[in-house]
């Protein structure tokens, strides 16, 4: 359960994001993807590194940052599909 939740809130982020910048610009590169890709999953894993560090009771896990990546992907994936059916102009 716990990956699913990596999972949501890092594909509702990405998507939110991109839907923001989308609807701001105008447009979305590629590359702009795949940077806003890199951010989360490396977000992911200084979140895992800060748990690890400097919280009290918690640990790293790396199948969190795993999650965390594949939901930022599917975000991706999900605002592709946004655009496609009910942004494009």
């Amino acid at each position: 359960m716990d990956k699913i939740v990596h999972l949501g809130l890092f594909g509702c982020t990405v998507l939110l994001l991109c839907i923001g910048y989308y609807r701001s610009k105008g447009h979305i590169s590629a590359l702009t993807l795949t940077l806003f890709w890199l951010i989360a999953a490396f977000y992911g894993l200084v979140i895992e590194y800060i748990q690890k560090y400097w919280a009290v009771d918690r640990s790293f896990d790396m199948m969190d940052v795993v999650a965390d990546s594949i939901g930022a992907l599917c975000g991706i994936i999900a605002f592709l599909f946004v655009r496609k059916w009910w942004l494009k102009k």
